[in-house]
């Protein structure tokens, strides 16, 4: 027991992206399952284990991973949990089966609604403000042509500086019209979010 209790320890330390050799020999693969199963790591995670485990002269057991899995999975399999692994963008893992799937799978679509919509919140506000930022650095420089014009007195010069102006101008006017545009999407945005963030 104490030594099941001291892996189940070492793992979650260390996240267990590979097994080391006194894991190996500890050979407690039931609470290794089981871990496996909580975080919803599938049980083809095994595989890397008996390959690992092999080069240390150590055979893996599955029957007893495979036990300790199915535990695991039961406790994983929550409508929190899929609610979690949706929120944080996660990929539909498909550790839970049968008459486990309902519940995550709701929790997953909901949290993957939520978070699609947050990530669309998100990137509509980095593009306004990156957009703001540009338009920022337009109405610079044509305020500086604007400067060197009063005072500009070769003519081919003044004429390069008003056609800049011009262009500059017209990308401004472009930006302008765009930001308007993301301002309403946001706005929408914004409404679609505290929608489903009532609905929880």
């Amino acid at each position: 027991m104490k030594q099941g209790v001291l892996l189940i320890a070492a793992l979650v330390l260390t996240g267990c992206s590979s097994i080391s050799p006194q894991e190996c020999q500890m050979g407690d693969w039931f609470a290794i399952g089981k871990i496996d199963g909580q975080q919803g790591i599938a049980s083809t995670k095994f595989r890397s284990y008996q390959k690992d485990c092999a080069e240390h002269g150590v055979a893996a057991d599955f029957k007893a991973y495979e036990q300790g899995h199915a535990q695991g999975v039961m406790l994983y399999c929550t409508y929190d949990a899929g609610r979690a692994l949706g929120q944080s963008g996660g990929a539909y893992n498909k550790v839970c089966t049968g008459a486990l799937e309902p519940q995550f799978r709701l929790g997953y679509d909901r949290g993957r609604t939520w978070y699609q919509a947050e990530s669309a919140l998100l990137n509509l506000q980095k593009t306004l403000q990156r957009n703001a930022g540009t338009i920022e650095q337009l109405e610079q420089r044509i305020d500086d042509n604007s400067k060197e014009l009063s005072v500009q007195k070769d003519k081919q010069q003044k004429q390069k500086l008003l056609d800049e102006n011009r262009n500059l101008q017209q990308q401004l006017r472009e930006l302008n019209q765009m930001q308007g545009q993301l301002q309403r999407d946001l706005k929408q945005a914004e409404l679609q979010f505290s929608l489903i963030q009532q609905g929880g």
